[in-house]
Formats: structure tokens, C-alpha cells, sequence
């Protein structure tokens, strides 16, 4: 049988972005940590967290370059028993480029 492979929505970027992730851990206590992102897409990003969190929760992003903030839902959790996971986050709300690292979706007016 041949395996699908699944295509991505937009092109994934391999870049350090420092961001702050705030939300509430799987036990319901509220959490900040400090991170970086591993890749970014228009659509959301991939980075380290050291706070359990579950799939399908959101979670509010802030850009710490920029200051941005941007709301979340966590779509990937990486299986890890000790230290931070990897986790995918997708974008709630996607108008604007939140990276500021794709020119197309700059509008000039």
C-alpha cells in the first residue's frame, strides 16, 4: 500500500524566533516559558516548551522581537518522557505576517 504523504499549506522555515508562550499546563496551573522557535510557516511554528500542555488547547504566543501577540492552538505534542517537547502550534486567527519573514503578505497601500 503506498503511503499518502500529506502536503503542507505553506512552505516551513528554518528559523530562531524568541518567543514567550502563556497558557495553563495539563494540570490547569497557568504557565509563561520563555522559547525559541525550531521552524516557522505562515501558518504557526514548531518550538521547545518545558510546560505539559495537550493537543487541541490554546495557548497565546508573543513574538518577543516584535512584541506581538497571537493566539495558538496546540496541534502537535512530541512524545517525551523527561526535559522540554517539541510542540506545533497553528495559528487561530492567520491575517498577517507574524514572523515579519514572508514579503508576499506584506499589502502595500
Amino acid at each position: 500500500m503506498q503511503k499518502l504523504r500529506r502536503q503542507r499549506r505553506s512552505r516551513r522555515l528554518p528559523l530562531s524566533i524568541p518567543v514567550r508562550v502563556y497558557g495553563r499546563t495539563t494540570e490547569n496551573r497557568p504557565f509563561r516559558d520563555v522559547t525559541e522557535t525550531n521552524t516557522v510557516s505562515v501558518h504557526g511554528g514548531l518550538l521547545t516548551l518545558a510546560a505539559k500542555v495537550q493537543r487541541g488547547q490554546t495557548v497565546l504566543l508573543v513574538n518577543a522581537i516584535t512584541e506581538e501577540e497571537r493566539e495558538c492552538r496546540v496541534v502537535y505534542v512530541e512524545s517525551k518522557l523527561w526535559g522540554k517537547r517539541k510542540i506545533g502550534v497553528e495559528f487561530t486567527n492567520n491575517s498577517g505576517d507574524f514572523w515579519h519573514v514572508y514579503p508576499s503578505l506584506i499589502h502595500s497601500k
